[in-house]
């Protein structure tokens, strides 16, 4: 009875008795009929897309490609497969500029996206090589692969066609992966195209349902016409809360909904739309705030950065921009887990905010950066001031739930008024002055300047240039005598990379090594090294020459490479040399981050080839006496820092005599670097040293130089015990 009695006092006791039949049954028929021609269409269109983006793609494919690939095709004429005509998968199916050309040509036509992958036996997945898609600024996206578990990977790695959703960047694309085969059917990789998302597919949805809408609006009309005066009346509200509702999507409302104290249906409808109002508040708050720290997120510092250059600029403010990040923080998660990670971030925007002032625009970007914009400081001491302090706030200790965890920052600072055109190249500068100040060490700032922006212009080319110089081979090894400073007698000699550019000239190790070992390019370059050096050993063996032989350093990035051991054995059989012709240096940052037993594993691989083990730069990093005692070395390389100066400074002697007396009890050989006067020969020898190598007798020469080099040292030797002898 309640129930029925609201009912009577509502709109719905006033005017549904007379209009529910014709309106319902209106509506069910409308939307039965709409729904049902909706879910059909909508499947139709999918279908009959993806197969016609399939069979164009294969056809495209094959016809650019004809030389290499053939199409399989069902009786039907759908594609099921695209087979190698030779066994070519290694140029086949590696990146060119004109699979890419093709895969753009390909995604046109489909109007979606277009992939190519290759085969991996090692991890049995298929590893994206070309693709249609690029990240906003236009360069590559990062690295894919189908792996085991993808919706792809069963179908594909069974040589079958695989058509169906699959996942990108959360959502869901409607793809044909055709399976690339090799001559003998084995799987060697895939062609992948898509027409879009696929919720993008059900556009026929969307049209249909409009058609509903305005058949229910027809038909409502003619309803309304009837009971247009009654109802009038009876549904003001309806119509002041539309607009409402409206104005809301524009923009956030203040103050109370209207109608909100009716005791009918209206009343609930304006309750209702006063939960949205605050949903749409919170929306908002969350569209513009970080969740962890509540300061603004990535898409508030755009937006703020955008105003701030374009006010800089007009000169009714002076804007600076400040990137920070942390310089442990990573280390600080591993050990302290995600959730004690965010605690620390709270912290550190709680710091932030006291320092930079309430009227700084403040916003976490990623991970542990953050940004702030001020406006409030006309000077470079000013500036510098709020870097200082907030430097200062950084290194306070933190308690977590961990324990007390100690970090520091790092600060790019960009003046936008005195650099930035836009709001993109405002960031990247002060990126580039962030960075700057990570690679000098952290816990400092660094302000933009035009110098930053050349140096890491003529970083990048350096790059580009240096992987032409090691896919080329344009490298050259010199090499550096070591010498027995009693006998003057050769004891080896060390390969050194050097790189003469065409146009620039020589480059310095300094300079291009670093380099490499930031872009991923060490492992060539010290495997081309390897290369090299084991060539012209067998070239010396040849001509008889009895060069000991020869050191290669050994990056630890290269040393942990799988492949590290097969590498250096197939070297020694290509060029006929033994595992004694070579000597491998290894650095004792090889120690970091590893297990002695991972360390011990890698080391027996190499001592099992019959190859020397140096631990080089030996009192300069991170090596201990546990180390030493249990793992295989050969030989130490007393780091020049010990030997500078020795001959006037008694405890750089003792710490010499004490490095010694450890490696004579440990049977190690001793090798001293950094050699330049006769002074520091002499203290090496009366030590014991085993070999010396500096400038004093020979500085890096090219290997036409090295015998004749070698010779006049052991006759200048010669020639010094004859004048003793008289």
């Amino acid at each position: 009875m309640p129930k029925i009695g609201f009912l009577l006092r509502g709109v719905t006791g006033r005017i549904t008795a007379s209009l529910v039949v014709l309106v319902s049954l209106s509506i069910l028929i409308a939307a039965g009929l709409g729904y049902f021609k909706l879910y059909e269409v909508t499947e139709d269109n999918s279908s009959v897309r993806i197969d016609r983006a399939a069979r164009s793609a294969v056809a495209l494919f094959t016809h650019e490609l004809s030389s290499e690939f053939e199409a399989v095709r069902g009786e039907d004429g759908r594609p099921l497969a695209i087979r190698l005509k030779a066994d070519t998968a290694e140029t086949s199916l590696s990146f060119r500029d004109e699979h890419d050309a093709l895969l753009k040509e390909i995604g046109g036509i489909n109007q979606g996206a277009a992939n190519l992958f290759r085969f991996n036996p090692d991890t049995g997945g298929f590893d994206r090589f070309a693709t249609t898609f690029r990240k906003p600024d236009g360069s590559m996206p990062p690295p894919m692969s189908i792996m085991p578990g993808h919706p792809a990977h069963a179908h594909l790695a069974n040589g079958e066609v695989h058509m169906g959703e699959v996942p990108v960047m959360g959502r869901m694309r409607l793809a044909y992966l055709t399976p690339i085969i090799g001559p003998e059917n084995a799987i060697r990789g895939a062609l992948a195209v898509d027409v879009g998302w696929a919720d993008d597919l059900i556009a026929a949805r969307t049209e249909l349902r409009s058609e509903i809408g305005l058949a229910t609006g027809i038909i409502l009309l003619l309803v309304t016409s009837f009971g247009a005066v009654f109802m009038g009346r009876q549904l003001r509200p309806v119509r002041v809360l539309a607009r409402y509702a409206d104005d809301l999507a524009t923009y956030p409302k203040d103050g109370d909904v209207p109608f909100r104290s009716n005791k009918d249906e209206f009343g609930t409808l304006a309750l209702a739309l006063e939960r949205l109002v605050a949903l749409k508040r919170r929306l908002a708050w969350l569209a513009y705030t970080d969740e962890v720290t509540g300061l603004g997120n990535r898409s508030r510092y755009l937006a703020d950065l955008e105003t701030a250059v374009a006010e800089s600029h007009s000169g009714s403010a002076n804007w600076v921009l400040l990137h920070i990040d942390l310089d442990n923080f990573l280390q600080i998660t591993e050990a302290c887990g995600q959730i004690n990670g965010d605690k620390l971030l709270a912290a550190v925007a709680n710091e932030i905010k006291r320092v930079a002032g309430n009227r700084a625009r403040l916003a976490r970007r990623a991970g542990d950066e953050f940004t702030i914009l001020v406006d409030d400081r006309n000077s470079a001491d000013e500036v510098a001031w709020l870097a200082e302090n907030l430097l200062e706030a950084l290194r306070r200790p933190v308690v977590l739930g961990c324990g007390v965890v100690h970090t520091t920052g790092s600060i790019g600072i960009v003046q936008l008024r005195d650099h930035e055109a836009t709001a993109e190249k405002a960031h990247l500068n002060a990126e580039l002055a962030r960075k700057k100040a990570r690679e000098k060490g952290g816990n400092q700032a660094v302000v933009f300047t035009c110098e930053l922006h050349a140096e890491e212009q003529r970083r990048f080319e350096l790059e580009d240039l240096l992987r032409s110089a090691i896919a080329n081979q344009d490298l050259d090894i010199h090499f550096q005598p070591q010498i027995n400073p009693d006998t003057r007698q050769l004891m080896g000699l060390e390969a050194l990379v050097r790189w003469t550019d065409p146009t620039r000239g020589p480059i310095s190790p300094a300079e291009f090594i670093p380099i490499a070992e930031s872009s991923g390019q060490i492992v060539e370059l010290g495997n081309t090294v390897l290369e090299l050096a084991c060539a012209q050993a067998a070239k010396w063996r040849r001509n008889g020459f009895d060069f000991k032989h020869i050191s290669v350093n050994v990056s630890p990035i290269q040393l942990w490479q799988c492949s590290f051991l097969d590498i250096v054995r197939d070297a020694l059989k290509r060029h006929g040399l033994s595992g004694a012709d070579i000597c491998i240096e290894i650095t004792e940052s090889v120690f970091v981050d590893n297990g002695e037993e991972r360390i011990a594993s890698v080391l027996a691989g190499i001592r099992a080839l019959g190859v020397r083990i140096s631990l080089d730069d030996f009192g300069s990093g991170y090596s201990s006496l546990g180390y030493l005692n249990q793992l295989p070395f050969d030989q130490l390389k007393v780091d020049r820092s010990f030997i500078t100066d020795i001959d006037q400074d008694v405890r750089k002697q003792k710490v010499l005599h004490g490095i010694v007396g450890l490696a004579r009890g440990l049977g190690f050989q001793i090798v001293v670097e950094g050699t330049e006067t006769l002074e520091e020969v002499g203290v090496a020898e009366e030590m014991g040293c085993d070999a010396v190598q500096g400038y004093y007798f020979a500085r890096p020469a090219p290997a036409l130089l090295i015998p004749d080099m070698v010779e006049k040292i052991s006759q200048a030797a010669a020639n010094r015990t004859v004048l003793q002898a008289r």
